[in-house]
C-alpha cells in the first residue's frame, strides 16, 4: 500500500481509532457480518458521515429498496434527499425491480434487473464514478451485499465482475466496504473474496468488530460497536 495515500476518517464514532485512523483513498474493505446484523444500518451512516463533509456517496442495494433505507436513516438523524439533489449521492438498486415494485430510474437512483444483471451493475458504478470524478477528489461506497449475488450466481462470474470493478474502485478513489454474510458460503469464496480485497473486518451477533487485516494497521484489534439514537458507536475498546 503506498504510505502516501491519504487516510480518511469515517467518522463514525470511535470506530478510527480500530482503523488506523480511517480507510486509505483507493481502498476496499471486506465487511463479514452474520445476516441477522443490520450491516445496512453500518453503511447508511458511513456513506451519511461523508455526505456531512461534502464527500459523494455510492450505496448498491441488492436487499433493500433505497425509498426504504431512507426511511430508516432518518430515524437516526441521516438524511440523504440533500446529497441527491447536489448530484453526491448516488444509488444502485437492484432490489425494486425483483420485488415487483412499479418504480423508475431517477437522476439518483439506477434501478438495474436484480442481482445476475451485472453488466447493468457494472454500468450504474461506473456512471457514479464517473459523476463523482468532477465533484471531488475521493468518494465512499458500499455494497449490499455480496452474498445476494453469490446466491443467483457462479462463484466465477462473481470472480470475474470482482476483478472488474475493484480496480475502478481503487482507481477512482473510492473508498469503502463490500459486505458478505458470514456463515452463509463456502469457506473458499471467503478466503478468495480476502485475497482480492485490500482488508477485512468481520463483525459478530453482539456487534463485537475486529480487524483481521487493514491496510494501515492499529494497535487495536477489537472493540464493540452500540447502536443508539444517533448512529453506531465504539465502545470498550481492547488494546
Amino acid at each position: 500500500m503506498d504510505e502516501e495515500k491519504r487516510i480518511i476518517p469515517t467518522n463514525i464514532e470511535g470506530l478510527d481509532e480500530i482503523l488506523g485512523g480511517g480507510l486509505p483513498a483507493g481502498s476496499c474493505v471486506l465487511l463479514l457480518a452474520p445476516p441477522v446484523v443490520e450491516t445496512h444500518l453500518f453503511c447508511l451512516e458511513f456513506i451519511y458521515r461523508g455526505l456531512v463533509n461534502k464527500e459523494p456517496g455510492l450505496i448498491v442495494t441488492m436487499n433493500y429498496a433505497p425509498e426504504e433505507l431512507k426511511i430508516r436513516g432518518l430515524k437516526y438523524g441521516w438524511a440523504f434527499v440533500q446529497g441527491e439533489r447536489n448530484g453526491i449521492m448516488k444509488w444502485v438498486d437492484g432490489y425494486s425491480y425483483n420485488a415487483n415494485k412499479d418504480v423508475k430510474s431517477t437522476d439518483a437512483i439506477k434501478r438495474i434487473g436484480g442481482s445476475i444483471a451485472l453488466s447493468d451493475l457494472t454500468i450504474g458504478m461506473t456512471q457514479a464514478q464517473q459523476e463523482f470524478h468532477t465533484k471531488a477528489e475521493n468518494y465512499r461506497f458500499a455494497l449490499d451485499s455480496l452474498s445476494t449475488l453469490f446466491i443467483y450466481n457462479n462463484p466465477n462470474t462473481i470472480y470475474r465482475f470482482m476483478r472488474a470493478i475493484i480496480p475502478k474502485l481503487r482507481m477512482s478513489g473510492g473508498i469503502g466496504f463490500l459486505l458478505l454474510g458470514s456463515g452463509m458460503h463456502d469457506p473458499q469464496i471467503e478466503t478468495t473474496l480476502r485475497y482480492m480485497v485490500d482488508g477485512t473486518i468481520q463483525l459478530d451477533d453482539n456487534l463485537k468488530i475486529k480487524t483481521l487485516n487493514l491496510p494501515f494497521p492499529s494497535p487495536k484489534k477489537s472493540a464493540k460497536l452500540e447502536l443508539g439514537k444517533k448512529g453506531f458507536r465504539v465502545v470498550d475498546c481492547e488494546e
